[in-house]
């Protein structure tokens, strides 16, 4: 028999005064893989999470199988659900939030920008397209044939137009999932886009080698 505890923490999170106005939503967008942190319109979620933590995973691990999980440092953390550490998750697969190839790729191509080689002038839109045509004009064949296969087409008919809406789009799918912040041209990395790093380590770890097979 269930300890009364533990039946009690799972829906202790309900009687928050916050749960009418904000649950439903987080849990939609939890469970589209958004990442909530201490951040403009998030801020308000990640309070309410953080101050239903325990029953708010006790809720998810319960009825889902998946981990609400804490990111970061304390002063610039997150939270999401779990969805690579855990594959059993009950969560419906169309909710699951998969990242396109060539997303992944200018993920790794905005890391190396911003963490490797600290081009941190790079604020905007345009600076970003820019700095990936030229700077890293020895990728572009690889991620021609990344976008490619996605586009199902051939790489000769892609150009410099295809690399910039790349790279636009992918912005867009990180603000979608917490990552970034993006309004007009101007983008930020928020404490969340390290899932980048926790998820594709190995890669990462190769950077250089992961790129260059691009080449």
């Amino acid at each position: 028999m269930e300890d009364e505890h533990t039946k009690d923490i799972r829906v202790q999170f309900l009687d928050h005064p916050d749960t009418e106005e904000l649950f439903a939503s987080l849990d939609y967008m939890l469970k589209d893989g958004v990442h909530f942190q201490r951040e403009g319109s998030q801020a308000r979620f990640y309070n309410y999470i953080y101050s239903n933590i325990d029953s708010l995973k006790a809720y998810y691990q319960f009825l889902f199988n998946v981990e609400l999980t804490f990111g970061g440092t304390e002063t610039r953390g997150y939270y999401f659900l779990d969805f690579i550490g855990n594959t059993r998750g009950q969560i419906d697969a169309g909710h699951r939030y998969h990242m396109k190839s060539e997303h992944v790729i200018i993920g790794f191509v905005i890391y190396k920008i911003f963490f490797i080689d600290n081009q941190i002038d790079v604020v905007s839109v345009k600076d970003l397209q820019k700095k990936i045509r030229t700077d890293y004009d020895d990728l572009k064949p690889g991620i021609y044939r990344l976008i490619a296969k996605s586009r199902n087409t051939n790489p000769g008919n892609l150009n410099d137009d295809a690399i910039d809406a790349t790279v636009e789009s992918a912005l867009r799918e990180f603000k979608k999932i917490g990552w970034v912040t993006l309004n007009d041209d101007e983008f930020d990395l928020l404490p969340a886009f390290d899932r980048l790093i926790a998820i594709h380590e190995d890669h990462i770890n190769n950077i250089d080698k992961t790129l260059n097979e691009l080449k």
